[in-house]
């Protein structure tokens, strides 16, 4: 394990430069700001000397371009989660309004119906996770816990769908969507496992931006209806959307701003404003560090994403 000075000399030899931003302060960032395999994972984003003395250093990338980075990073995942807590509250508004006009559900029997609908392991372990956070005895969860002890084992939709995490909503959601034949629910379902992939990321503070390269390639296709959204907002299906959307990272991150843009509902004032500010701070990024990068293009097409919805 090496110290913040070690690890200094360590990216040294692998031509990271200290002119804009010195050893004192690099040394300040890797022991204040975040670790090392945080702030140096943006590395990789920059090309490499092919052959010469200089064969496997990094070109023109100085400690200042890593932190600079790591706080457009941070741009990235403050305003996705505003938008992922947007999106999660509405949706589940709207499944509960829906649940509410069907005449012949009384509330207690589609959440029974959707228990014995789950393999026996992914049921059992949503009632291993509720009865480990009651709060009977002052023990379980300090926010849910009481209301998940009042109703136990005969908890209503609207009880469920507020104490169960996002990946339970949306395994309900499907099995609405599957009760009802509700083709444009299921729809929605699949587009909010990719948001509730980047809320996860963002909540837990995961790189995002070191990832905008073409090799994190991904092995599905993005949903046909965000395909469908970003041709009505005029980003045609061309090579370099169709490059982009390989991505899935990127992936994700439109997907999200779809499922955003569409949901409809109530959407918080910080969650436009977040948008706004991160077009802003993206632009500035593209301008910076010009076409010479590859992942520049990836900012660019994310900045043109987010001009649709803000």
């Amino acid at each position: 394990m090496l110290t913040p000075e070690e690890q200094v000399a360590l990216l040294k030899t692998k031509g990271v430069t200290f002119e804009r931003c010195d050893e004192a302060e690099a040394i300040f960032a890797l022991t204040e700001r975040d670790s090392f395999l945080h702030i140096a994972s943006y590395r990789k984003l920059f090309p490499k000397h092919q052959d010469g003395c200089d064969a496997g250093k990094y070109i023109g990338l100085d400690f200042a371009d890593l932190v600079d980075l790591d706080e457009l990073d941070g741009e990235i995942r403050r305003a996705f989660l505003l938008l992922t807590n947007d999106i999660e509250r509405i949706a589940k508004a709207q499944l509960l309004g829906r649940l509410s006009s069907q005449e012949q559900e009384d509330g207690y029997s589609i959440v029974a119906r959707f228990m014995e609908s789950q393999d026996v392991g992914y049921r059992k372990a949503i009632k291993r996770d509720l009865e480990r956070r009651r709060d009977s005895n002052g023990s379980g969860d300090t926010y849910s816990g009481a209301l998940i002890d009042r109703y136990g084992e005969s908890m209503p939709v609207w009880v469920f769908l507020e104490v169960e995490p996002f990946g339970a909503q949306l395994a309900f959601m499907l099995f609405c969507a599957r009760l009802w034949e509700d083709t444009a629910l299921r729809d929605r379902h699949y587009e909010l496992t990719y948001v509730k992939a980047v809320r996860n990321c963002c909540s837990h503070l995961s790189c995002i931006a070191n990832g905008f390269t073409d090799a994190h390639r991904s092995v599905y296709d993005t949903p046909f209806s965000v395909q469908r959204w970003l041709a009505d907002k005029g980003i045609k299906s061309t090579k370099a959307r169709k490059s982009k959307l390989r991505n899935r990272r990127m992936q994700q991150l439109v997907t999200t701003l779809a499922a955003f843009d569409t949901i409809g509902g109530c959407k918080s004032s910080e969650s436009l404003t977040a948008l706004s500010n991160l077009s802003d701070e993206l632009k500035e990024r593209v301008k910076r560090y010009g076409e010479q990068n590859s992942f520049v293009s990836y900012l660019s097409f994310l900045a043109r994403v987010v001009d649709t919805v803000k």
